[in-house]
């Protein structure tokens, strides 16, 4: 007989004072098929075109304004506050913190598709590491 494993539930504060004041990005809890990340940006952001082959995966802004350029420089949409985005896996961006606020987002996705490609390049997710700030 085949038994099931279950993930435990977890109810954790994804935005508190503290969370809202940092910079960077917080991996939240999850599982082996689904991920979250708070991402902050004060200034800058993901920076180059890359892509996520194998990653559906949605941008939540829930605070500030980001500019975010799609499959080219050229191909832009400035997102603000409650807006949302959602990219295909496959689907080539970058984006950049662009409004007076700090730009923070809830990024969700699948955590084995989290790695990227960046200038035909390879690039492993990071937010497996030991030293990533996690979600308690």
């Amino acid at each position: 007989m085949a038994t099931e494993s279950k993930t435990a539930v977890k109810v954790f504060t994804f935005l508190n004072d503290e969370i809202l004041a940092g910079e960077g990005d917080v991996v939240l809890p999850g599982s082996d098929e689904l991920s979250g990340v708070v991402k902050r940006y004060s200034v800058g952001g993901e920076n180059r075109m890359h892509t996520h082959p194998a990653e559906d995966h949605t941008f939540y802004i829930l605070q500030g304004e980001g500019t975010f350029h799609f499959e080219k420089d050229e191909n832009v949409v400035v997102a603000g506050r409650y807006d949302a985005i959602f990219l295909p896996r496959g689907s080539h961006y970058w984006f950049e913190s662009t409004g007076a606020e700090k730009l923070i987002i809830l990024r969700t996705g699948t955590q084995p598709g989290s790695d990227r490609i960046i200038e035909g390049r390879l690039v492993p997710s990071n937010r497996t590491r030991e030293d990533a700030a996690h979600v308690q």
